[in-house]
């Protein structure tokens, strides 16, 4: 039998300025019913709707696709509810 390779324990990283901000802002006291994402801490809300119309000058709404979604973590390609309370996400 071959050595098996050795494993090395990597050492915690310090967070870099921008997760340091984003930690801060996620444990800030939020205002009742203030929707913030709990993954980045971002307060931008996003809602995607399907099949638009305007009828006589005014908007009618489509089918609701995404309800209250993170629009920075949308971005990225993660979709993440938005919640006026701090919850752990798995």
């Amino acid at each position: 039998m071959a050595d098996a390779p050795k494993l090395h324990v990597v050492p915690a990283v310090k967070p870099t300025a921008k997760e340091q901000t984003a930690l801060r802002i996620k444990r800030m006291p939020r205002p009742d019913g203030l929707l913030q994402c709990n993954r980045c801490g971002s307060r931008t809300v996003l809602n995607t709707e399907n099949g638009v119309t305007v009828k006589n000058g005014r908007r009618r709404a489509g089918t609701k696709i995404d309800k209250d979604v993170c629009a920075d973590c949308y971005k990225r390609g993660v979709i993440v509810p938005m919640q006026t309370e701090l919850k752990p996400i798995d």
